[in-house]
């Protein structure tokens, strides 16, 4: 699956001193596009060759639809996986009133990135960000993952399910290790709290979804990449 991207891949995405989050989108960008898929789905994507920069879905590769955004939906997000409200809400920086940035008043995340520097840190973090449909990433929100009763497909063909009233979002079979795997090292990063009430759950989806060749390889470049690799990851 990697052959000889992952190496160009490396040497190309050398450690930054000020790695921020739209750093972090444009080094996964250049792995992702080799890879091909997004991590929701399983969609194809590819380069728009109308808009410079955007990676455009395919839908007719997993039969992906939309809930109600098409034109968001049609689109590749970076979707942080343990939200950043999950690790910015409670920073001062998030809640001060009096924050500027270019002349303007800016609050909350906006903020943070531009006075925080170790939320910059944790923003940019490789482990933690992974390419998803638009409208799913708006839906999901900062809900955590959990298990919903029921297969009710908002989204085409695509297994992944949202109950707005309970805030949780519910991921596919095959992706739900790795999403456990990336809370439980943001946990044992940053110390993040796993959700409350979910942890047992989590690490169910870790035993029960044990890391895959990709998954593995990953963590490897990213480690080469940030010098810290996810020690859940083995």
């Amino acid at each position: 699956m990697y052959s000889d991207s992952e190496e160009k891949f490396t040497k190309e995405s050398k450690p930054q001193k000020e790695f921020d989050f739209q750093k972090a989108k444009r080094v996964l960008k250049r792995f992702y596009k080799k890879v091909g898929t997004d991590f929701y789905c399983g969609c194809k994507f590819s380069e728009d060759s109308e808009v410079q920069g955007r990676l455009k879905i395919d839908f007719e590769s997993c039969g992906l639809n939309s809930r109600k955004d098409n034109h968001r939906q049609t689109w590749i997000e970076w979707e942080h996986i343990v939200p950043a409200h999950s690790f910015g809400s409670t920073r001062e920086c998030w809640i001060k009133k009096d924050c500027e940035s270019n002349g303007k008043l800016v609050r909350g995340r906006k903020c943070c990135q531009v006075t925080d520097p170790e939320f910059n840190k944790i923003e940019a973090d490789l482990h933690n960000i992974v390419p998803v449909p638009g409208e799913i990433n708006a839906d999901r929100g900062i809900f955590s993952y959990g298990e919903i009763e029921g297969e009710e497909r908002n989204y085409g063909l695509c297994d992944f399910e949202i109950n707005f009233k309970e805030q949780t979002a519910e991921p596919k079979p095959n992706i739900r290790g790795d999403i456990a795997r990336t809370y439980f090292y943001m946990e044992w990063k940053y110390g993040i709290a796993v959700p409350e009430n979910r942890r047992e759950l989590y690490e169910s989806w870790n035993k029960l979804d044990p890391p895959d060749t990709f998954e593995i390889r990953k963590n490897e470049i990213i480690e080469k990449i940030q010098k810290v690799k996810n020690p859940f990851i083995d």
